[in-house]
């Protein structure tokens, strides 16, 4: 790795956050999305356990040992 590829990265992350400095409406987006996006691995994630619990009782009341 080169020493100038440490400080294109600075200078693109300064250059990103100055953007957003100038555009509060896009930060705004970015974070919405960010949340959405936790939001959305969390119920998919609690809506899979809820699945294989309810699997499990299905296969125990019918009789289907695992």
């Amino acid at each position: 790795m080169s020493p100038n590829l440490g400080q294109e990265a600075g200078l693109t992350a300064r250059t990103v956050v100055e953007a957003m400095k100038t555009t509060p409406a896009l930060l705004a987006l970015v974070i919405f999305n960010i949340l959405f996006m936790a939001a959305v691995v969390y119920i998919q994630y609690t809506n899979g356990e809820r699945w294989q619990t309810l699997f499990e009782l299905t296969l125990k009341q019918c009789g289907v040992k695992q």
